[in-house]
């Protein structure tokens, strides 16, 4: 990128000379030879005069041109506002800024005005942090998004209730820890040259899915109720439960003896994400889920008929 400053630079190296002056302790500064500083607030504008008279054809008098021509060259799009140290290597940061200017700030360099009459008094401005034209600040979706990529959401813990142990053709209410169960939001800041962009991400709880391990799913839209041993089971309910039909008995089990064969369940948190913009914009972005998981013994219980 900077053999392409530079060579554009090369065709203007006279232009440069009386457009930039150089202190005896080697700091560059910009020289307002004409007309001084003009400022509009949130830029300063400084002209750098430069001799010579409109000509004819491609180009301009006062000394070089820009031109393209042929294989495939193409033309920037302008302005082109680059740091004051990145178009003239070596130049330094352009010096203190003119009276009045607004702080902070910083010199650059208009690569599409130099070389022109015009240009060359446009060419090299002061311009205040985050008030460069022609670069925009950085989308806020992107970086809503990058934020969102900073989210950490919590596991669920799972609850299985009434009994550790479940039993056929008896409800076994599922629950996850309702502590989790909130908006989630983190923010992410990124900046270019046209100033800075800070944008938030936000996860919300949608639902759960459970997966009971006897080939069944169990859909919940909350994190589930706890039961309460202290009251009766006709006197409480949930909308967060699963019946199983048959025992777990030739499922793996955790502890290697086979009287302890349990179904694998795992229950799965999807989390809405949307993004928000400081100037009021808001979108979605791909949802996101976390998951933790536990085993389940369901056992027969026999009667005893008299």
């Amino acid at each position: 990128m900077l053999s392409g400053y530079a060579v554009r630079f090369a065709l203007v190296v006279a232009a440069a000379a009386i457009s930039v002056g150089v202190m005896s302790g080697g700091t560059a500064f910009a020289v307002a030879t004409t007309g001084g500083c003009s400022d509009s607030g949130s830029t300063v504008t400084c002209g750098v005069g430069v001799g010579g008279q409109s000509g004819s054809g491609g180009g301009n008098g006062g000394g070089a041109t820009l031109t393209g021509s042929g294989g495939g060259s193409t033309q920037p799009q302008c302005p082109d506002f680059v740091p004051y140290s990145v178009a003239i290597p070596g130049g330094g940061d352009g010096g203190p800024p003119p009276a009045g200017a607004p702080q902070p700030g910083a010199w650059y360099v208009d690569l599409c005005a130099v070389g022109s009459v015009q240009g060359m008094s446009t060419g090299v401005q002061w311009f205040a942090t985050g008030q460069v034209p022609g670069t925009p600040p950085p989308d806020p979706a992107t970086v809503g998004a990058e934020a969102a990529s900073g989210l950490r959401l919590p596991e669920p813990s799972l609850t299985l209730s009434p009994a550790t142990t479940a039993y056929v053709n008896l409800a076994e209410w599922l629950r996850i820890n309702p502590s989790v169960w909130h908006s989630f939001t983190t923010s992410a800041q990124a900046c270019t040259a046209g100033g800075c962009t800070t944008a938030s991400a936000t996860a919300t709880p949608s639902y759960v899915t459970w997966s009971t391990g006897d080939g069944s799913t169990v859909t919940c839209n909350g994190p589930g109720t706890a039961y309460n041993e202290a009251i009766p089971a006709d006197a409480q309910s949930t909308s967060c439960s699963h019946t199983y039909t048959t025992t777990s008995a030739g499922q793996p089990t955790p502890d290697g003896n086979p009287n302890d064969a349990a179904f694998p369940v795992t229950a799965t948190v999807t989390w809405t994400v949307a993004w928000s913009g400081p100037d009021g914009s808001a979108g979605a972005l791909p949802s996101l889920t976390t998951q933790a998981s536990t085993s389940l013994k369901v056992a027969q219980i026999e009667s005893v008929n008299n």
